[in-house]
């Protein structure tokens, strides 16, 4: 099955010319001019992966006016598939993406391919300055500006075949795997969290290889249930992880040993992209953005959605952008209602 490719004019170049970002705006001025002549519109999303593009698709079906300023691939451009994705289950990320661009072609919505070097302003009234040079406002901001897997310079090997035979989830892409031989990297190994990390994976097979890179500081009470589960433990350096045809890896370690094995599981740095929250004034902790039920942040008029907040799944990238976008409208509304019509 081919993926459906958005129309050419919802992604104008990042070269795009004044004149054509102009075009785009005319079509949704719902607010007052502006001295350099851009106008206002309803919402502004910063994110083109799963998260801003259910935000825009929510937005459009609102009859609200918005644009998507996408920059950079999604984290899970690596991934053959995804997995757990409502109705397009395992199938390509790229795909999916793809598709929901499509899905906004009705709306005539557009998707500018562009960074966003700027964000400034307040409720009612932000500015956003892209890479291209132009200019965006809007009344609300929806942050889906996503993180970046920031993996270990070792073992090598490792980050080339990130999304291929090393993944960080068993619940995206371990159904596959069921009875297989899967591997785990647990660096410093330890106590009762660590027992129970090991644990989980045995969801999948009882038949998990556990690579410590090191002396795992266990109990022997804690070793023993281990070994009771079948679990294999290997307390040397791994040193290389190799692609294997057809599919899996093979795990060299430091005394020469390798081992071949259907996946390994490992989990680098997640880095937040979650600079011009910060830029905005908005509360941002080590898991993410802080947001409310509503994905509301800690500043008037900005919401953020995805794994910029504290999700980690594209079914809640999903619900959030949606969330987000709804809550954004009916503020919207709120802002505009009448002064007779307020409670």
């Amino acid at each position: 099955m081919r993926p459906r490719v958005a129309q050419p004019h919802l992604r104008p170049a990042p070269g795009a010319s004044r004149a054509m970002l102009r075009g785009m705006n005319k079509r949704f001025d719902t607010g007052p001019g502006h001295p350099d002549g851009f106008p206002l519109r309803d919402v502004l999303i910063v994110g083109g992966g799963f998260a801003g593009l259910s935000a825009a698709l929510y937005t459009a079906r609102g009859l609200k006016s918005g644009v998507v300023i996408s920059g950079g691939p999604s984290r899970n451009a690596p991934s053959p598939h995804a997995g757990g994705v409502f109705s397009r289950d395992r199938r390509p990320p790229g795909e999916i993406l793809a598709a929901a661009r499509d899905d906004l072609r009705p709306y005539d919505f557009p998707v500018i391919e562009a960074d966003v070097t700027a964000l400034t302003g307040q409720n009612g009234d932000f500015t956003a300055t892209l890479s291209t040079g132009e200019t965006v406002r809007a009344r609300k901001v929806i942050l889906a500006t996503g993180v970046r897997d920031v993996l270990p310079d070792t073992p090598a090997g490792l980050r080339e075949q990130w999304g291929r035979g090393v993944h960080h989830c068993p619940y995206c892409y371990g159904w596959e795997l069921r009875g297989g031989q899967v591997a785990v990297h647990l660096p410093g190994l330890s106590g009762v969290g660590g027992v129970q990390s090991v644990l989980y994976h045995q969801k999948l097979t009882r038949d998990v290889l556990v690579c410590a890179d090191g002396a795992a500081d266990l109990t022997p009470e804690q070793r023993g249930l281990l070994l009771e589960r079948g679990v294999t433990l290997i307390e040397e350096p791994l040193v290389r992880v190799d692609g294997r045809e057809g599919g899996g890896v093979t795990l060299t370690f430091q005394s020469g040993r390798t081992l071949d094995r259907d996946v390994l599981y490992t989990h680098g740095r997640r880095e937040l992209r979650a600079d011009l929250a910060e830029a905005l004034g908005c509360e941002v902790t080590a898991s993410g953005i802080t947001v409310n039920a509503q994905q509301m942040t800690t500043v008037p008029g900005v919401y953020a959605c995805g794994d910029v907040t504290k999700g980690n799944q594209i079914a809640f990238a999903v619900a959030g952008g949606a969330m987000a976008a709804m809550q954004a409208a009916y503020a919207i509304f709120y802002d505009t209602l009448p002064d007779g019509a307020r409670a």
